[in-house]
């Protein structure tokens, strides 16, 4: 069984799922997205939402 050091030192760079740029934070965060892309995002969701009204 692989030590768990050895695991996580031996994990991938994360990629952003939205623009594909390399995600510079703790490989364990369930973080998908570069933190551009997540306020991108949050203030597209937020403009759509403010517009319906």
């Amino acid at each position: 069984m692989t030590p768990i050091t050895s695991f996580f030192r031996n994990l991938e760079a994360k990629c952003c799922a939205a623009c594909g740029e390399t995600i510079h934070e703790q490989a364990e965060s369930y973080a998908n997205e570069c933190s551009t892309c997540q306020e991108k995002m949050s203030y597209d969701a937020y403009k759509y939402y403010h517009q319906k009204k």
